[in-house]
């Protein structure tokens, strides 16, 4: 159900409400400002995963987003390989480039492997491919190389999280080593906490580059969103009478015509994310 609500790669992204276009603007002042490990934090249906996708259009350097919803890893390994398999059409780029700039060494033998050969090497050797790709884009000029680890919605119970906390914890480790790539994930509040217990150097360098959602849509967000929808001002009351509500549930409001229920509205007054 929650896939079925956020928008999908490829499409056309547009940011709507002051809040997420603020967020979006603090995000690309973070990247622009050379913060190599950036953390974009909120509960389900905030908007993390839109946020994300709306790098695609930056001005300077490239997006290579990687849904790790439904693969079953989140350890170092498995976030590098997925990151290369989802987003090969760019590798496969960087590759003919390498190859028309007449590379030599290790960058000419990356610039010469098949797809499988490059997925294989993230899986086995992840922070060397990941220097790999950080090397080529700044050769070519088209850095910064913008890593998007959208976890889906990891919590702090689940057995992986301890995973993917050291994960994040080896790109901390080895930011000097890829001084053009960007790392950006997304993260539940709880698993924040998590980190700022058992993980304090990187809690350090995550609370840096920190990006918090608003948990509900303001007024402002919402006359907008209703604007672009071309919905009048007896949609905007029914909704706004419901109560606070997140992004996605808006959303979710206007593209079911307020079938609360498909949304998890509680008309009651109490509202759920599934």
């Amino acid at each position: 159900m929650q896939r079925l609500l956020v928008p999908n790669r490829g499409s056309r992204v547009k940011l709507l409400g002051p809040s997420w276009r603020t967020a979006r603007e603090k995000l690309l002042g973070m990247i622009r400002g050379d913060y190599q490990l950036i953390a974009v934090i909120g509960r389900a249906g905030t908007g993390k995963t839109t946020l994300l996708l709306s790098l695609e259009d930056m001005d300077d350097g490239i997006l290579m987003y990687a849904d790790m919803t439904e693969v079953r890893d989140r350890d170092l390994p498995a976030i590098m390989s997925t990151v290369v398999a989802d987003n090969m059409h760019i590798v496969r780029e960087i590759q003919e480039r390498l190859r028309r700039a007449g590379v030599k060494g290790i960058l000419k033998a990356f610039a010469k492997a098949g797809p499988d050969e490059v997925i294989e090497s993230a899986r086995l050797r992840p922070m060397e491919t990941l220097k790999l790709l950080n090397d080529a884009v700044e050769l070519l000029g088209m850095a910064p190389l913008v890593i998007g680890i959208d976890e889906g919605l990891l919590s702090q119970d689940d057995t992986r999280a301890m995973d993917f906390i050291n994960a994040l914890h080896a790109f901390r480790n080895n930011m000097r080593a890829i001084p053009s790539t960007r790392i950006i994930t997304t993260l539940l509040p709880d698993v924040v906490n998590l980190i700022s217990k058992i993980d304090t150097p990187l809690f350090d360098i995550l609370r840096l580059g920190a990006i918090t959602l608003p948990d509900y849509v303001t007024k402002e967000d919402l006359e907008e969103v209703i604007q672009e929808y071309g919905l009048g001002e007896a949609e905007l009351s029914k909704i706004d009478a419901l109560g606070p509500l997140t992004m996605r549930q808006l959303i979710c409001l206007i593209n079911t015509k307020l079938d609360t229920t498909k949304c998890g509205i509680d008309t009651a007054g109490e509202i759920t994310i599934e």
